[in-house]
């Protein structure tokens, strides 16, 4: 559905942020970004023939309009780079040598291909129509295509309806696990306050990401110089650094990222509350708006067509127009870039009874914008009331019919109960981490709880410490790194030693998981005397026991006695 940082690129989380409670303000870090990690949704890169220099003019007027121009002059090395981004976009430029473009063809990561050639003589009509040749109308197109692809990349969660709510000792699915962090996200924003300086730092570090880009630190100087609060939608609805690097660090989950982005979040929910105050009569004539969308089909089918009923959030703040056309081309638009993806309009139903200020949303009209365009808080819940296919003249479009619900609707609370607890948010580490690894994001986990280790705060905590050396012991196990795993669950089991008795029942998970991983490393005598040690454990308890436990050590039990008795 759209782009997330590369394979090689983890989240550097200051972990104090998550040691705060409610009363006090968040301490923003100072961080210098890694030369290699894209903050942005796309990449440009430009391609040209390794025996021409002509296009190095034009190559160094385009650095200094766009952001991030990455250089080429080899194919291979090229299409090798490619494949290394897993989830940024690509627009590619190719000169000199683009009747070889069909290789590029096959490539997910590719969002739009240019073919930019000044001397191009007009007698090649295979390529005629594809043909830029000045570098003004290459960065014109540029900026139109970014703009649509920027708009089309809001990142959507979804959640089915439960009549159980959702326990965070249980295994999540990925939809499940997504749909949590976005609102566990809102959640730890409305309880913490942020630090005066945290604009300052935020600005920092933007001036480092972009050191390069004159066209960008200007619009950062400018940022620094004039904003204000009662600013904040105006940046957010400008196609700038702010609204880019918001939207990327959303989509990949990129916490640190996103705190440093915390006061503005912050300010822009503050600004949202007093506009819907200030337009309250406008508002009223509004009850429908739309916003269009293309995804995969596949991605389609699994997350909204399969989910009628469902809740669905932008995890962005989402703007919606009041003018249905203006949804509609922007659809015809993407589609004619993307013929194969599946054009979605979402009609919007706004009950203005539901209105929430944890949860605003407004009309987006002031002294400064003036727009008929409704802009709702990131995260924002919708209920799924219909999916239906239509058609746009000859285009299918699939018309997804979305309904405001209340934010203590009692379906919505049986999911996102667990993301509103006292106990979860005087620990959200820990469960920000366990997100993380149900979302299947393993390296970004790992990283995350990493980084916890290092909080004096959780080294003083015992509970809290064993807890993520058990998370990051579920990490090594899943990637086979059995070694890392028992040096983790040996130091969870010592950290546990340190608030529980010996015989204390809340240890058998540990002994269980340290047998399983010796079982791993075949080395069956160990992984035996931790199973006995977890039964034993079980039958001093005085607790009723869970029976399908018991029935699964004495399984492991006689299996890793039959190993040692075939490896005798």
């Amino acid at each position: 559905m759209g782009c997330s940082s590369t394979k090689n690129v983890t989240s550097d989380v200051i972990s104090k942020h998550f040691s705060l409670n409610n009363e006090e303000p968040l301490l923003m870090t100072k961080t210098i970004p890694q030369s290699t990690r894209h903050l942005e949704n796309y990449l440009i890169i430009w391609l040209y023939d390794e025996t021409s220099n002509k296009f190095e003019n034009e190559i160094k007027q385009l650095q200094k309009l766009v952001h991030g121009v990455k250089i080429f002059n080899n194919i291979d090395a090229c299409i090798s780079f490619i494949d290394d981004i897993e989830d940024e976009k690509i627009f590619l430029i190719i000169s000199g040598i683009y009747r070889t473009f069909e290789r590029f063809q096959h490539l997910s990561q590719l969002e739009k291909l240019y073919i930019f050639d000044p001397s191009h003589k007009q007698n090649d009509e295979k390529y005629q129509n594809d043909i830029i040749q000045n570098i003004d109308n290459l960065y014109k197109q540029l900026q139109e295509d970014i703009k649509l692809c920027e708009m089309d990349f809001t990142p959507i969660t979804i959640v089915s309806i439960s009549l159980e709510e959702i326990s965070w000792s249980s295994k999540l699915t990925k939809q499940q696990a997504s749909f949590l962090f976005a609102q566990m996200m809102k959640e730890i924003f409305a309880r913490v306050k942020f630090d005066s300086c945290s604009k300052d730092v935020f600005i920092d570090f933007c001036r480092l990401h972009y050191m390069n880009n004159n066209e960008q630190l200007n619009i950062i100087d400018e940022f620094a110089k004039n904003y204000r609060p009662n600013k904040a939608l105006w940046w957010l609805t400008n196609q700038c650094f702010l609204s880019k690097i918001l939207n990327h660090a959303q989509r990949t989950h990129e916490i640190d990222i996103i705190y440093k982005l915390g006061f503005f979040i912050k300010q822009a929910n503050i600004q949202l509350n007093h506009l819907h105050d200030e337009n309250a009569l406008l508002m009223e004539t509004i009850s429908i708006v739309y916003r269009g969308k293309t995804m995969s089909s596949i991605e389609f089918d699994t997350t909204i067509k399969n989910n009628c009923g469902g809740f669905l959030a932008f995890t962005n703040f989402l703007i919606a127009t009041t003018n249905k056309k203006v949804a509609i081309d922007f659809i015809d638009r993407r589609l004619a870039m993307h013929p194969n993806m599946t054009g979605i309009l979402f009609e919007i139903d706004i009950d203005q009874t539901v209105f929430n200020e944890k949860n605003p949303f407004a009309l987006i009209k002031d002294t400064d914008m003036n727009k008929n365009e409704i802009c709702f808080y990131m995260s924002t819940v919708f209920r799924i009331e219909s999916v239906e296919q239509t058609m746009n003249d000859t285009k299918i479009i699939w018309f997804v019919k979305l309904k405001l619900i209340d934010d203590n609707n009692q379906q919505l609370l049986h999911i996102v109960a667990s993301t509103r607890n006292e106990d979860i948010h005087s620990n959200p580490g820990y469960c920000l981490g366990k997100l993380f690894m149900d979302m299947g994001e393993y390296k970004r986990a790992e990283q995350f709880l990493l980084d916890l280790l290092q909080d004096s705060t959780v080294q003083s905590q015992p509970r809290r410490l064993a807890r993520v050396h058990n998370g990051l012991a579920a990490i090594y196990t899943y990637n086979n790194k059995y070694v890392k795993a028992l040096d983790h669950y040996q130091l969870a089991l010592e950290t546990s030693l340190t608030y529980l008795p010996s015989n204390h029942p809340d240890l058998v998970p540990i002994y269980k998981a340290i047998g399983d991983t010796y079982l791993n490393q075949k080395d069956y005598i160990h992984a035996l005397e931790n199973y006995e040690k977890a039964i034993e454990l079980l039958k001093q308890g005085t607790s009723q026991v869970n029976t399908e436990i018991i029935t699964n050590l004495h399984i492991c039990i006689n299996k890793t006695k039959q190993l040692i008795e075939s490896n005798k």
